[in-house]
């Protein structure tokens, strides 16, 4: 069995697999003064919780949260005794990466590529509802282009909420209509809907960018089923698409360990 572990700056989600099939997965808040004893402690109690015993080969992990790599990493070996790998500089994607500097790109984006071009030929654009709204792509040649980041959805929300005194932080649900009758629904159509507006339009200047007239569209993270009904565009929603690209990394660089696979990308 294979642990797949994202770390972001919201939440830690982790997903069990065999080979390369989710089996069961959970998720925690991601809280930066949690040690490794009380990480460890919560995966305990998970695990026990769901009756998860089987013995890990592994674990790879997606870390865009700095001060928490060195817990988790610590939580998971002490926990499941198994080695950890990150994904990060020098480990083997599969992709072609044209950018500037290639640290730049966060790992939680690369392994959303991998999953999403592994299953899809032709272009390939994610979107990532998560903390940030991220958008990224890999183009015919199966490179991937570039990244757009965006305000996140619930950190747009809590940012004016806090800014506005006469406005709540409220709950992201279905808008009733473009112009609202109240506070609530005049806050709910402005940030969902705005955002399946702002996605169908760098959608739109993507493909124009790229000179494409057709693309296939992913979209996952927390958010994803509470946008994309409201967008133009047709997208799919795959909900574990970073946990199964980290799979897909992890596998890909135990094959290169056992010299099965011995080109580069």
């Amino acid at each position: 069995m294979i642990l797949a572990i994202d770390i972001g700056n919201t939440g830690i989600i982790l997903g069990f697999y065999e080979k390369d099939q989710r089996v069961f997965d959970f998720s925690i808040s991601s809280v930066p003064h949690r040690t490794a004893d009380e990480y460890g402690m919560i995966f305990r109690l998970w695990c026990t919780q769901n009756r998860i015993g089987a013995a890990l080969e592994g674990c790879v992990i997606s870390c865009v949260v700095p001060p928490l790599k060195r817990p988790v990493e610590q939580a998971v070996k002490e926990v499941f005794g198994c080695p950890v790998l990150f994904v990060g500089h020098g480990i083997k994607t599969g992709l072609n990466i044209r950018v500037d500097n290639q640290t730049d790109v966060g790992s939680d984006i690369v392994a959303n590529m991998v999953a999403a071009s592994g299953k899809y030929s032709g272009p390939v654009a994610v979107v990532d509802f998560g903390t940030a709204t991220t958008l990224s792509a890999v183009n015919q040649a199966g490179e991937l282009i570039g990244v757009a980041i965006m305000p996140g959805v619930q950190v747009s929300l809590r940012a004016l909420a806090s800014s506005a005194a006469a406005l709540p932080d409220i709950s992201i649900g279905i808008p009733g209509r473009v112009l609202g009758k109240n506070t609530e629904e005049s806050m709910l159509s402005g940030f969902v809907l705005g955002a399946a507006a702002m996605v169908d339009g760098m959608l739109k200047r993507l493909k124009a960018e790229m000179g494409v007239d057709t693309m296939t569209v992913i979209a996952c993270g927390t958010l994803a089923d509470r946008i994309v009904p409201h967008c133009d565009t047709r997208i799919e929603i795959w909900p574990h698409l970073t946990l199964d690209g980290l799979v897909k990394i992890y596998l890909l660089n135990q094959r290169k360990r056992s010299g099965r696979l011995r080109t580069d990308i």
